[in-house]
């Protein structure tokens, strides 16, 4: 990805072509402080990125790709920024680093997402509705529709041919016997039942949405993470891959303004952003998992975050 960086006046303006520019002010709390030039061994080759730095070490922007040390590193004499080349052991390690976010993170990347690489797939949400009953009472229940719109039918054919035939309109009962006044009747109790019938099926799915809602836990923006529980099985999706995981508790927490984010089990995955904390408390009970909400001081923050086993930036 080609990048360039500039200041003006007191801001650090980062040029992407595929994105209109970012401008992170270089005076203030929130200021960069450090260009964190990285890399970290991937599935078949290895990922090089930059990442800007706050005073904390918090991540204020991420950029993917490979650039040139040089470079970025006369740029940062130049401004008096500090450069720090960084080579992480493990994917894991790297992951954690770059999800420890300042409150005014954001990211750059490809406009379009690399290709996706092979994983398990997951159901999308009509997979993770509950089944449907037993094919038994299934066959049932389309034998009485059938004689329910059969009546209907009976009722109204037998309706009109009576019009049709009646000289005087005004006696509409005229030339009706009982068994064409049973078939109105039974036509009128079929309509009911149609209704009725129609009024339970749209109350059936939507009891089928929520809880297929319930069972997916989604992070709102970018990029794509969501917490997807199918056959008691909890996984986590992400934009390249999806992976089981064993887990039962969840830690949504907010620290400053702009740090959010869900702690998945003991400390085993930290998925920064923001979460909908009525989404996760459904989420939660429907799928027998304990779910705590906590507000932390910036130092719990900054020590929760680094004893984290992996991340989702």
């Amino acid at each position: 990805m080609t990048l360039a960086l500039a200041v003006d006046h007191d801001d650090l303006v980062v040029e992407v072509p595929e994105h209109p520019p970012v401008r992170l002010p270089l005076a203030g709390g929130a200021r960069v402080c450090t260009l964190l030039f990285f890399d970290y061994p991937g599935r078949s080759r290895t990922r090089y990125g930059l990442a800007l730095l706050d005073e904390s070490g918090l991540v204020i922007m991420q950029a993917p790709g490979s650039r040139s040390r040089a470079y970025l590193e006369a740029f940062a004499r130049r401004h008096g920024l500090t450069f720090e080349e960084r080579r992480f052991a493990t994917g894991e390690e790297a992951r954690v680093a770059l999800a420890r976010r300042s409150p005014g993170w954001c990211m750059v990347g490809w406009r379009m997402p690399p290709p996706a690489l092979p994983r398990l797939r997951v159901p999308g949400p009509r997979s993770l509705r509950p089944p449907k009953g037993p094919a038994k009472v299934w066959w049932r229940e389309q034998l009485l529709y059938a004689l329910m719109w059969l009546v209907l039918a009976y009722g109204a054919a037998f309706a009109t041919l009576v019009v049709l035939n009646m000289a005087n309109f005004t006696d509409v009962t005229r030339g009706m016997d009982t068994l064409g006044i049973t078939s109105l009747v039974l036509a009128g109790l079929t309509a009911t039942g149609a209704a009725a019938v129609f009024l339970v099926g749209i109350g059936r799915r939507r009891a089928r949405r929520q809880t297929a809602d319930s069972r997916e836990l989604q992070r709102q923006g970018k990029p794509h993470c969501r917490l997807v529980v199918v056959h008691d099985r909890l996984l986590l999706e992400t934009e390249r891959r999806t992976r089981e995981i064993e887990a039962d508790r969840l830690l949504l927490y907010s620290a400053d303004p702009g740090m959010t984010g869900l702690i998945v089990g003991e400390g085993r995955f930290h998925l920064p952003g923001r979460w909908d904390p009525e989404a996760a408390r459904r989420f939660a009970v429907r799928n027998g998992l304990e779910l705590e909400t906590r507000t932390l001081s910036r130092e719990e923050y900054l020590d929760l975050t680094s004893r984290v086993g992996d991340a989702v930036p």
